[in-house]
C-alpha cells in the first residue's frame, strides 16, 4: 500500500470497525460488508481524484480531509457544544456545515495550487491518525476497562427540608428515614444549607461546581445550567448519562444520553399558562396538568427502580423530582389528592403544611425503595439524596419577613453514600462533585468555602452565611 493512502483508508475504516468491536455480539455479515464497502468507495474516490489532478499526495490529503469532515462531523459538533460566538451556537448544524464546507473548499484550493511535494504533511497525518485511533481503540479492547468506575445516582427532591425544620415547624419526625440511610452507609451532615432558595440557582451551582457569577437570574443562565460541567466531565470519562423528567421550564441538558418519563403530556409553557388563565377551559387545563404531574413523578420513581446496572459503560443518573414541592397531589401512601387551590400551571399555594408533610412521607417512602434497590443491585454505587432548597410551605407571604423564613428556605436534607475513605468535612452543595471527582477520577479540585445568599427587594445580594450558622430557629 502506498504510504499516502494509509490515513484516508484508516479514517474511512475506523468508524465502522469501532461499531463492530463494541457490538460484536450483535454483528451480522451485512455490517462487515458495509464497512468494507466504505473503504473501497474511499479508494475509488482517491483513484478518480488522482487521475484528475495527477498527484498521489494531493489526492490523499483532499480525500482524507473530506472523509474526516464527513464521518467525524458529529464528534466536532459535540466538542463545540455550549460555545457561543456573537449569539450563534458553534454546534448549530447549519452553521457548522457551512463552516466545514468553506474550510474544505479553501483547503482543497490550497492543496491544488501548492508546489510542495507534501511528503511531510502525509507522514504527519499518518502518525496523527494512527495515534488517535489507538487512543480510542485501546480502552475498547481492554476487558472491563470501566469496571472500577462506580455508577453515580443523584436524586434531588424539590423543597425537601431537614429534620430540624420538620420537627419544629411541621411536628413531623423523619428519624426513621435518616436511620435507614445511616444503616446503609450514608453520611448525613448535621446541618446543611442550600446556596440560594431558588431551584435554578441551586441546580446550576451544583452541576457547575461553583457559585454563580451573577445573582440576578436571566434566561442566559439556563444555558450555563444546561451545558453544565458535571455532565460534561462524566461524558468525557465514558459515562452513559440518564435523566428523569422534572417538568422544570427551560431545562434541556446537553449531555444526556437517555431521557426518562419525557413522554407525558405535561404542558411546560408559561405563556400558555397566562394566555389560558382566565379562559373557559381553565378548569380542564388544571386537571390535565394535575394528572400529568402525578404521572411524571410516579414514572420517575418507577424508572429509578428499573434502571439496569449492567450497562456497557458506567452510568450517571440525575433525577430531579418536584416532590414534596407543591402542588400537593399525593397522600402519604401515594394516593391521589386533589389540591384545594390550583393555578393554570398546576402550582398550588404554600399554605398547606399537612399537604407538604403527606407528600414528603410519600416521597420518602419511594426514595427508600429506590435506594434499597440500587444498593441491592449495585452495592458499589455512589448515591446522593438531597433537597435542592428548603421549603416555603407554611410561611405566610403576608406576614413581616423574619430571618426564620430565610433559615427555613435554605435548610435542606442532604445524604451521600461514598467510600468511607473520602473526607466529607467540607461537604456542601457546590463541593459535592469536587469531592466525587477527586475520589473517582483523581482530580485535584480545591474545595470551596460555604456561601449562602438571598436577594433583597432591590435584587441586591445579601450574604447570610454566618447568620445561618448562628441562628436559632423558632
Amino acid at each position: 500500500m502506498k504510504t499516502s493512502l494509509i490515513f484516508p483508508l484508516l479514517l474511512s475504516f475506523f468508524p465502522g470497525w469501532l461499531l463492530i468491536v463494541k457490538n460484536y455480539d450483535e454483528l451480522i455479515l451485512q455490517d462487515i460488508l458495509i464497512t468494507i464497502s466504505v473503504v473501497f468507495i474511499t479508494f475509488g474516490f482517491w483513484v478518480v481524484v488522482k487521475k484528475i489532478i495527477g498527484n498521489e499526495n494531493k489526492s490523499s490529503l483532499i480525500i482524507g480531509i473530506g472523509i474526516g469532515f464527513f464521518f467525524y462531523f458529529g464528534y466536532i459538533q459535540d466538542a463545540l457544544k455550549g460555545i457561543i460566538f456573537l449569539g450563534i451556537p458553534f454546534d448549530k448544524t447549519s452553521f457548522l456545515i457551512s463552516i466545514s464546507a468553506i474550510v474544505f473548499v479553501l483547503f482543497t484550493i490550497y492543496i491544488l495550487k501548492t508546489k510542495r511535494n507534501l511528503e511531510s504533511p502525509i507522514k504527519i497525518m499518518n502518525v496523527v491518525t494512527i495515534t488517535i485511533i489507538l487512543a480510542v481503540i485501546l480502552p475498547v479492547l481492554i476487558p472491563n476497562s470501566f469496571a472500577e468506575q462506580p455508577n453515580v445516582y443523584h436524586i434531588i427532591l424539590d423543597e425537601y427540608t431537614d429534620n430540624e425544620i420538620l420537627m419544629k415547624k411541621f411536628g413531623y419526625d423523619n428519624s426513621e428515614f435518616i436511620n435507614f440511610l445511616q444503616v446503609n452507609e450514608f453520611h448525613i451532615p448535621e446541618k446543611i444549607f442550600s446556596i440560594s432558595p431558588s431551584t435554578p440557582y441551586e441546580l446550576s451551582a451544583i452541576l457547575n461546581m461553583n457559585y454563580p457569577d451573577s445573582f440576578v437570574w436571566e434566561y442566559e443562565h439556563y444555558e450555563t445550567m444546561n451545558n453544565n460541567k458535571v455532565m460534561s466531565i462524566f461524558s468525557e470519562n465514558g459515562y452513559t448519562i440518564i435523566e428523569t423528567n422534572s417538568m422544570m421550564r427551560y431545562k434541556n441538558f446537553s449531555y444526556v444520553d437517555e431521557k426518562l418519563c419525557y413522554d407525558t403530556n405535561f404542558i411546560n409553557s408559561e405563556f400558555l399558562d397566562q394566555l389560558l388563565n382566565k379562559s373557559i377551559i381553565k378548569y380542564f387545563m388544571e386537571k390535565h396538568q394535575e394528572n400529568t404531574r402525578r404521572d411524571t413523578v410516579r414514572c420517575s420513581f418507577d424508572a429509578l427502580i428499573q434502571i439496569p446496572t449492567d450497562f456497557e459503560k458506567p452510568t450517571y443518573v440525575f433525577a430531579h423530582l418536584y416532590v414534596p414541592h407543591p402542588p400537593f397531589l399525593f397522600g402519604p401512601n401515594g394516593e391521589n389528592v386533589t389540591p384545594d387551590h390550583n393555578e393554570i400551571s398546576g402550582l398550588q399555594s404554600w399554605e398547606n403544611p399537612e399537604g407538604y408533610v403527606n407528600q414528603l412521607i410519600y416521597a420518602t417512602s419511594e426514595v427508600s425503595r429506590v435506594v434499597e434497590n440500587i444498593i441491592l443491585k449495585d452495592p458499589s454505587a455512589i448515591i446522593i439524596v438531597q433537597g435542592d432548597t428548603g421549603t416555603y410551605t407554611a410561611i405566610s407571604r403576608s406576614s413581616e419577613k423574619i430571618f426564620d423564613h430565610a433559615y427555613q428556605a435554605h435548610s435542606i436534607f442532604y445524604a451521600i453514600r461514598i467510600s468511607e475513605n473520602v473526607d466529607l468535612q467540607e461537604i456542601n452543595p457546590v463541593n459535592t462533585y469536587r469531592i466525587v471527582f477527586n475520589h473517582m477520577f483523581n482530580s485535584n479540585y480545591d474545595l470551596l468555602g460555604t456561601f449562602n445568599f438571598e436577594l433583597d427587594n432591590d435584587d441586591k445580594t445579601i450574604d447570610i452565611t454566618e447568620k445561618l450558622k448562628t441562628h436559632t430557629f423558632g
